[in-house]
């Protein structure tokens, strides 16, 4: 087995062992809360290393990426990962086994879209996957030891940022289209807004974290852990487009 893909199984495996010793009670099969916080960080790590594992592996079986993304097979990733996290968001924890298996897709396919940066350049993709995850842990560490930084209500605010910015993002999509040319400057800035609007949203999720920690009566670890590892998705693939322009 490659290397490369050793290490991101062993992650996998050792994330799945830290969630049924921490996160499961069984009879019935169900979430507690116990251990909360850790377990949500549980499943950022599970997420991380099935997207890596998807990655690795693609790459290892020199799969091209004309192969994934031409015809009706692009548009039903996208379809298929929007209609997968919108399931997610709806079914209940009491689905264990059924939102387990939504999850694990979801994951996958989002390994799939993130495939042709690895391609691109792989040492970037690892070097930038690792800086991602120093800030995350650092923005997070912030919000523990000074929880009063964020405010619970800034999360309106942070939605309607987040709504311009796909406005700006399809208008960049736009001129390229209109006028067959990349425009580096626009969409350099465009990426230092996410990385700033995207370094916030761990912030905001990560206080959640901890009043959900002080709340805890039926927890889903799997919407909320998706929540900050979406962010920091979001800030990977940004940071690697200001990296490599």
């Amino acid at each position: 087995m490659n290397s490369d893909i050793l290490k991101y199984v062993l992650i996998v495996a050792l994330s799945v062992f830290g969630i049924m010793k921490n996160s499961v009670s069984l009879n019935p099969i169900r979430f507690h809360c116990d251990n909360y916080i850790l377990n949500n960080y549980l499943y950022i790590i599970l997420s991380w290393g099935i997207v890596l594992t998807t990655v690795a592996t693609l790459y290892n079986k020199n799969v091209a990426l004309s192969s994934l993304f031409t015809g009706p097979f692009t548009i039903l990733l996208s379809v298929g990962s929007i209609m997968l996290l919108v399931g997610l968001l709806f079914i209940p924890p009491s689905y264990f086994f059924t939102k387990h298996i939504m999850f694990i897709f979801q994951i996958i396919l989002m390994g799939l879209i993130i495939y042709p940066l690895y391609v691109k350049n792989v040492p970037l993709f690892k070097q930038v996957a690792l800086s991602t995850l120093f800030i995350m842990v650092a923005l997070s560490m912030v919000v523990y030891l000074k929880p009063d930084i964020i405010k619970q209500n800034i999360g309106i605010y942070l939605l309607i940022a987040l709504f311009s910015l796909l406005i700006g993002r399809l208008v960049e999509m736009f001129l390229v289209i209109k006028n067959k040319k990349p425009y580096n400057n626009y969409s350099r800035i465009l990426s230092y807004i996410a990385v700033a609007l995207f370094s916030i949203f761990i912030m905001y999720d990560t206080k959640r974290l901890i009043v959900g920690a002080q709340n805890c009566v039926n927890p889903d670890y799997i919407n909320n852990s998706l929540n900050l590892f979406l962010d920091s998705i979001n800030m990977f693939t940004n940071m690697y487009h200001l990296r490599d322009n």
